[in-house]
């Protein structure tokens, strides 16, 4: 059984900041757990906007804290995230993610990160080996 507390992540290479610190994520469940899938608590900081494209992975997203917004880059249909709010990109969908106030989400990727990942310049997560 795996039993890990947030607090043992943080200061840990298990938090990675993104790049342009919009945002934190905090890798709960990584590749090496061997769950099939990666679990995180991430931060998206308030007043940014990240472009993201998991042309590599299905993730899941449940907003537990704060207020922002999704916009698929395919058609501009705009989702508002609060609180209770689930939104999967299912289709590998393109999206821009937009923070009002700080978002507190909890994701889930399938293939799993390894880990250490940031965003590339498309806005994706490379599959590691």
């Amino acid at each position: 059984m795996l039993v890990r507390m947030l607090s043992d992540i943080l200061d840990t290479d298990r938090e990675v900041y993104a790049q342009n610190n919009n945002w934190v994520s905090r890798r709960l469940l990584a590749r090496a757990d061997n769950m099939g899938f990666s679990l995180h608590d991430t931060i998206i900081f308030a007043k940014t906007e990240t472009m993201i494209w998991y042309k590599n992975h299905l993730e899941a997203v449940y907003c537990i804290e704060g207020e922002g917004e999704i916009e698929t880059a395919k058609d501009g249909t705009v989702y508002p995230i609060k609180p209770g709010t689930m939104y999967a990109l299912n289709d590998h969908d393109k999206h821009f993610l937009r923070a009002f106030k700080d978002m507190r989400l909890v994701c889930v990727f399938n293939p799993p990160l390894k880990g250490d990942e940031v965003h590339l310049e498309d806005g994706s997560y490379s599959l590691s080996e």
